[in-house]
């Protein structure tokens, strides 16, 4: 075994008798590199380099007097090889051997590095949103500090908490999905790789791109990917089918075989009957692009349109941002209202003035009770408008909608809670000249964190109940040993700070984290007599 391999690295193949920069050696491609080791030092590589920094390879000619093959890195550095096997017809078919492995490795590193992209840029976006959140509140940034940098639980368990995970979810849905540019082929980029082929960089995002912009290409992928054809054949003949260079002369080149040879008159279909269906806003559309002249029989001489060579470019930016609006339109079915409402609405803000409209007479309704002994005495016979009555509704709807519970910390103050915490103290209601005083605001706010942070462990924790699967069993486990460790650092160090008058205030903490300990030790016990 070579010394210089990397646990789990095999070497493909080993070419002997070459050359790089005039000094004689042996050419190694394994599966994540190319190596090259001098003859006088084989354990120590000169030159390595990995697929991932490898942009093209080049090979010398069939008249050169040399049979040579050229590495280009990304940086624009060449690396080149010389093949002097002592056998000169051996010399080419080595240089051929190394030529078409690294054509499938080098296609092999693009094609992962392509699918490693879309989940490095999903989770530096998620980062993103993390560290805005962390930024953006400091009690969330004070918490993740002491339950996550404390060592208490883990991050993942941390963005898992209710409250965190209601901050992550309200910031992830503000996040706006991205557009298609006009300009996506662009960016596949077609590269010469030197043996007279042309190679296409299509990424996830780039494919994505084409099936949005293009239905019939998605549409044909599903029916012959792979079951007829591979991923790698289908995409070789769309570039080079005659509708990807429909919008160019003369490629009609291989039409009979061509699998994409009726989708641009269907595309075409699709695209008319869909504007054909598509309701035309008459205060919005302007349908007549013809110019007349401003002058004497303004409206009768018309003018030679002189944009008629820019209209096939135009058709084409209009039918691509159509497919592009239809795949991206989202409707919300609880807001949607319908299309004649929506007309009424429009024709009215154009239609109407108003500071010009004349009052309508409120008509008043009366109120007709059919049981007025269940009703009380209470009730008033006095008539409301129709608009009153209205406006009575909608102003009862809104508030029942947007009713909410009360929180605790709204029901009561901080100062009647303190003066019933003493009441019902050991000092007893009738010593209010030794009334404790209140600890400071430093304290307070610790012990506000104190019960906030031990919370969203509770929380987790009785969460994971009832176990019934072994993913819960080993999160109610991990939440009671982050309890215990929280109770011992945490809240124990708050508990030094304050004086011993003042350590009642973390007593009902204190007992809630041992209750929830007690029923883990309960539940161990149960499940160990099954």
């Amino acid at each position: 075994m070579l010394p210089w391999l990397n646990c789990g690295e095999n070497v493909i193949l080993e070419v002997k008798h070459t050359k790089f920069k005039k000094e004689t050696g042996t050419l190694f491609v394994t599966i994540n590199r190319i190596v090259w080791t001098h003859v006088d030092h084989p354990s120590a590589p000169s030159v390595q380099y990995e697929y991932s920094q490898i942009k093209a390879q080049r090979i010398s000619p069939d008249s050169a007097p040399k049979v040579r093959l050229q590495l280009v890195l990304h940086d624009d550095t060449t690396i080149t090889f010389h093949f002097n096997n002592p056998v000169a017809e051996l010399q080419k078919a080595e240089r051929e051997r190394v030529k078409e492995l690294l054509v499938q490795l080098l296609q092999k590193s693009k094609t992962s590095n392509a699918k490693e992209e879309p989940s490095k840029k999903k989770l530096s976006k998620e980062l993103e949103v993390k560290q805005k959140i962390l930024q953006g509140s400091e009690e969330m940034f004070i918490m993740y500090k002491t339950l996550v940098s404390g060592g208490i639980i883990t991050a993942e368990d941390f963005w898992a908490i209710p409250k965190a995970a209601e901050l992550l979810s309200a910031e992830q849905d503000i996040q706006q999905p991205s557009g298609v540019t006009s300009a996506f082929m662009s960016e596949a980029r077609p590269e010469v790789d030197g043996c007279n082929s042309i190679q296409y960089n299509l990424t996830p995002d780039i494919i994505q791109s084409i099936f949005h912009t293009y239905p019939m290409i998605k549409r044909r992928h599903q029916e012959m990917v792979p079951d007829k054809i591979t991923e790698k054949d289908f995409w070789t003949k769309f570039f080079q089918s005659q509708y990807f260079h429909k919008d160019k002369k003369n490629s009609n080149n291989g039409a009979k075989n061509d699998l994409f040879l009726n989708l641009a008159v269907e595309d075409e279909e699709t695209y008319l009957q869909k504007l054909l269906l598509c309701d035309r806003d008459p205060l919005l559309d302007i349908s007549e692009s013809n110019n007349f002249l401003n002058s004497e029989g303004y409206g009768v001489m018309q003018v030679e349109n002189s944009s008629a060579g820019s209209k096939p470019l135009l058709r084409k930016y209009n039918h691509h941002s159509f497919m592009i609006c239809q795949h991206f339109a989202k409707t919300d079915l609880n807001n949607q209202k319908s299309a004649d409402l929506v007309k009424r609405e429009q024709l009215k803000e154009v239609t109407q003035q108003p500071d010009l409209n004349v009052p309508l007479e409120q008509v008043s309704v009366p109120l007709k009770l059919s049981k007025t002994k269940m009703s009380g005495s209470a009730i008033s016979t006095t008539q409301v408008s129709s608009l009153e009555a209205k406006h009575a509704l909608e102003k009862t709807k809104a508030e029942v909608k947007n009713f909410t519970l009360c929180k605790m910390h709204e029901a009561i103050s901080p100062h009647a809670a303190y003066e019933a915490m003493l009441e019902i103290s050991e000092s007893g209601p009738a010593n209010h000249q030794t009334k404790l005083p209140k600890p400071g605001s430093n304290l307070m706010e610790e012990i506000r964190l104190c019960y906030l942070n031990a919370s969203q462990i509770l929380c987790h924790f009785w969460m994971c109940f009832p176990v019934t699967n072994p993913a819960l069993e080993e999160k109610v486990n991990r939440m009671a040993e982050s309890i215990l460790k929280y109770k011992q650092t945490t809240l124990q160090h708050t508990m030094n700070k304050l004086p011993s008058k003042d350590s009642r205030f973390l007593k009902h903490l204190s007992d809630q984290l041992d209750l929830a300990l007690l029923a883990h030790e309960q539940w161990i016990s149960k499940k160990g007599k099954r």
